[in-house]
């Protein structure tokens, strides 16, 4: 297919394709001419994914084009792992604030003593640190169902990232679920308050009409 067909299908404009390509996460179409060139299926899956990197999990281009040099490479899952999450935004990671000790500790007790380690750790304790400002303070029950919801989660990306059938499947679910999963689970968070705030704190009956 041609440049415009392929912009047509995935719904990138031709600038931003051209982009793509000059900035390495998309590859060259096959020249067949001067100044032509034709693409195929496989154009069309990596400009979807770059798309939905960018519009949906608010990826910078930086940040794609260590996915996709990733993805390219065909480097093992647990590497994946590093590079999708280390190239996806994450809120508060970098507000230049240090946390608190203690609030570094509750992170560190309802998860795992290593957890300090990771870059979310500090984004969550400086979450903590926040709500402890604003005089609501997140209680320790609070955190620990949050902990082990978060620990569900992962199960479950584990438990798909086995169902695919080889490493480059793999690899690929490894970089668009850690984009997009958090899009997926922020959202159906939002819906379950909404049900959940519904059933604890029903809204009255509408107002009967008054009598004519």
């Amino acid at each position: 297919m041609r440049i415009s067909e392929l912009s047509r299908l995935s719904g990138v404009s031709v600038a931003s394709i051209k982009y793509y390509i000059r900035e390495g996460v998309l590859a060259a179409g096959e020249s067949d001419g001067p100044n032509r060139a034709t693409y195929g299926g496989d154009h069309l899956a990596r400009l979807r994914l770059i798309r939905g990197l960018v519009d949906s999990a608010g990826v910078s281009i930086a940040g794609v084009k260590r996915i996709a040099g990733a993805l390219d490479a065909g480097i093992p899952v647990n590497e994946a792992f590093g590079v999708a999450q280390s190239a996806v935004p994450l809120v508060g990671a970098t507000d230049g604030t240090e946390p608190s000790a203690h609030a570094t500790d509750a992170i560190r007790d309802v998860i795992h003593p290593h957890a300090v380690g990771h870059p979310a750790a500090a984004s969550a304790a400086r979450a903590l640190d926040t709500f402890e400002a604003a005089g609501e303070p997140i209680s320790a029950a609070w955190l620990e169902r949050y902990a082990e919801a978060a620990a569900i989660v992962a199960r479950a990306d584990f438990d798909e990232l086995e169902r695919r059938p080889d490493p480059a499947a793999q690899a690929r679910i490894v970089a668009v679920g850690t984009a997009l999963g958090d899009v997926v689970f922020q959202s159906l968070r939002r819906i379950a308050q909404a049900t959940e705030g519904e059933r604890r704190f029903p809204s009255p009956p509408p107002a009967s009409p008054p009598a004519v």
